[in-house]
Parts: C-alpha cells; structure tokens; sequence
C-alpha cells in the first residue's frame, strides 16, 4: 500500500513537472509572459469576448487596463498598455466591431490562412491591427526612446498576433 502511494506521489510530481515544462516552452525565445489574470479579468468586464495575446514582445513592469466607449459611439472597447521598467509602451486595444481605421499606406501582413492585418511603421510608432469574429484587435509599441530603433519588430508583433487566443 505504501508503495502505491509513494508511485502515485510521484507520478503527480512528474505530471506537474510536464505541465510546468510545457507552458514554459509555449512562449518563444525573446518573448515574455504578462499578468494574465489582470488582462482575464478586465476582459470579463466587457460585453463583448476577445481573444488575449499568449506572450507580449517586452518584458512587462506594469499592466494597466481602460474600459471605455468609443465617442459618440456606443462601441465598446478596452486598452490594456504593457510597461517596461524603461517605460517602452506595448498596448492593446480590443473594440467590439469591425473598424476600418484610416492607415497612410499600411502594409498588409498575414497573421493566419484567413487573417490579414495592416501594419504601419513611423517614428511615432509600431500599429498592427486586424479583424477577427467581429472584433477590432490592434497593437501599439513605442519606445521610450524617441527615433531610436525599437527592439521590437514588424516579426515581433505579428507573432504577439499569431498567439492570441480565448
């Protein structure tokens, strides 16, 4: 008897042990874990259910959310903006519609078989956005480095893209 206990306990720790190893190894190498319980739960405030990013490309101090209405619009939508202990920004937005946004020459990027997205790259900033079921998704990096090249690549948020999920 205590031998199958101590093959149960055991068992349990390897299977622990697994699971541990395989969520760390689902987020790629340059990438970051984020407060996920605080973007879950600011989600949960919203009438509408978007998919969350799996991993962000910054390695996050502060994680601050904003649930709002779009003016003179009864869209909702929410902001949640990612902080670098260097106060480099990452936020993004989720609307509850499809928003045809006014990009000047955005380049189209394909972020699944069926999913396209527009990205704009000035000096200003990194946007990437997209539709998906209904929702408006879009992503915003700048630096806190004005003009200097961001670590932070057009790659880099389409991968943040490509991991969104519900």
């Amino acid at each position: 008897m205590k031998q199958l206990a101590k093959g149960l306990i055991f068992l349990l720790f390897v299977i622990i042990g697994v699971a541990g190893c395989q969520q760390k190894q689902s987020i790629p190498e340059g990438f970051y874990p984020y407060e996920k319980n605080e973007v879950e739960q600011a989600v949960e405030q919203l009438s509408f259910r978007p998919e969350i990013p799996g991993y962000v490309p910054i390695e996050m101090e502060i994680v601050v959310s904003d649930q709002y209405v779009l003016r003179d619009t009864e869209i909702e939508a929410l902001d949640v903006s990612f902080y670098t202990r260097d106060n480099d920004l990452l936020s993004i937005q989720f609307i509850d519609g499809e928003m045809n946004e006014e990009l000047m020459s955005p380049e189209i990027v394909s972020i699944s078989e069926k999913i396209n997205g527009a990205y704009i790259d000035n000096s200003y900033a990194k946007v990437l956005s997209w539709q998906k079921d209904g929702i408006t998704y879009k992503i915003t990096y700048r630096s806190s480095e004005y003009g200097n090249n961001p670590s932070v690549t057009k790659t880099d948020l389409v991968m943040v893209a490509k991991s969104f999920h519900s």
